[in-house]
């Protein structure tokens, strides 16, 4: 089982009367956890020797979605904490320290809404020193040029990927903007980790393809074709 469906198990575990409350409120558990994900994808650090993501997460809620989750907002605290570990785990990712979560309430956030803010902590003082002084640079300074090539109307579109994670949908929210009825409002992800480009499904209603295979999770490779439900980009690196 993923990371992510071990957080929505767990979820799924908690008192009865907490959890009908949950399931009324517009902000739901998952939400939150995915744009913790963003947060940790979007802020990676490299050095010579791994992959740094942050440790520390802050997500601001609307007072009235806060309210929601407070009489049970150790456990989410923990349990989210855990999922960003596992995530990481699973991605190759490292972290300082153990991550932790809170949960806080804002009166500036609309309700609704999330807003997370992510930084990772000072390097324990056990930790050996080399890795201590080793050049940490963002990871979009080691991202390698690459885009995406959409055919159509008598020509090609290039879209250039300048972040490490982009989000591809019909949505006018996304990243990467779609107009085309055979690609979902929210489609799928690109992501940047271990030196390569990865797509991912997120749910979509006409499926990912690379290759024509379906796939929820797939490493790219200069000169995949990339089917979002029947439209079809070339993914280029250089």
């Amino acid at each position: 089982m993923s990371a992510l469906g071990r957080f929505e198990s767990f979820m799924e575990n908690l008192v009865e009367g907490s959890v009908t409350r949950l399931f009324r409120s517009p902000v739901q558990p998952s939400e939150i956890a995915k744009r913790l994900e963003r947060a940790m994808e979007s802020q990676q650090m490299v050095s010579v020797r791994r992959v740094i993501v942050p440790n520390l997460y802050r997500a601001y809620l609307n007072p009235q979605d806060y309210a929601t989750f407070q009489p049970i907002r150790g456990e989410m605290e923990r349990e989210m904490a855990t999922y960003l570990s596992d995530l990481a785990q699973e991605r190759g990712f490292s972290m300082l320290e153990h991550p932790v979560v809170e949960l806080m309430s804002d009166d500036d956030v609309p309700r609704r809404s999330i807003q997370v803010v992510a930084e990772t902590s000072s390097a324990p003082a056990q930790a050996d020193s080399s890795e201590r002084t080793q050049v940490i640079q963002p990871m979009q300074a080691q991202q390698p040029r690459a885009r995406l090539v959409l055919a159509g109307g008598g020509g090609k579109q290039s879209i250039p990927l300048e972040s490490t994670m982009l989000t591809i949908g019909r949505g006018l929210n996304n990243d990467i903007i779609l107009e085309d009825t055979r690609v979902s409002r929210h489609h799928a992800q690109l992501r940047y980790r271990s030196r390569r480009f990865w797509v991912a499904d997120i749910g979509s209603t006409n499926g990912t393809f690379v290759n024509g295979e379906a796939v929820e999770e797939r490493a790219l490779n200069d000169g995949d074709v990339i089917s979002l439900g029947g439209l079809e980009l070339t993914f280029r690196e250089s």
